[in-house]
């Protein structure tokens, strides 16, 4: 396997030695923290279509959150401000 070098300041050293485990290089080190990308496309594929009733039930939940009873604002108990035409 091709290598490349890097150079850490001792701090960074430091904390790299300290995570390491018995048996592990300093590159699986990193490989281990370092977080893995997303693979958003293949979750994607992965999950099945939702439903009508499922999609009908999503649109309703919306539906009341907007509606104008369910939009009393946090502001609106906030003494001295005016937020009228917003």
């Amino acid at each position: 396997m091709a290598t490349k070098s890097i150079t850490v300041d001792v701090e960074a050293y430091n904390c790299l030695k300290r995570r390491k485990k018995d048996g592990e290089s300093f590159s699986d080190v990193i490989k281990r923290l370092l977080p893995r990308p997303f693979a958003f496309d293949a979750w994607l594929a992965s999950i099945k279509p939702a439903s009508k009733e499922f999609i009908a039930g999503v649109e309703e939940q919306v539906r009341q959150r907007r509606d104008p009873i369910n939009l009393r604002s946090v502001w609106d108990d906030v003494p001295g401000l005016d937020v009228e035409g917003y």
